[in-house]
């Protein structure tokens, strides 16, 4: 994931914001941040998560967490759909333009 979609599921990062290496320590615990409103994050598989600080909607999201299955399954279909009927504009065009029956 990139930075871009961290900020739009997390909010801006905050001023002096510092990344940690926490998948060097598996015992790491995220600390609570009273300043954030908590945000969902789910996987793949549905799983949902909420995230109390930055640190950890940041760490979630990198790791492939999204901010709402539905809607991501949503434009998904909407893309596809789109994809495919501009295919089939265009195989139609080329099938007339170079195909004489």
């Amino acid at each position: 994931m990139d930075n871009k979609t961290v900020e739009k599921i997390c909010g801006q990062y905050p001023k002096g914001f510092i990344k940690e290496d926490i998948a060097s320590n598996p015992n790491f615990v995220f600390s609570n941040d009273p300043g954030y409103s908590g945000v969902n994050v789910y996987d793949e598989a549905g799983n949902s998560v909420t995230v109390n600080s930055f640190q950890e909607c940041e760490h979630y999201v990198m790791g492939g967490w999204y901010e709402n299955p539905v809607t991501n399954l949503e434009q998904n279909l909407q893309i596809g759909i789109v994809y495919f009927l501009i295919a089939t504009i265009v195989i139609k065009f080329v099938i007339k333009k170079f195909v004489k029956i």
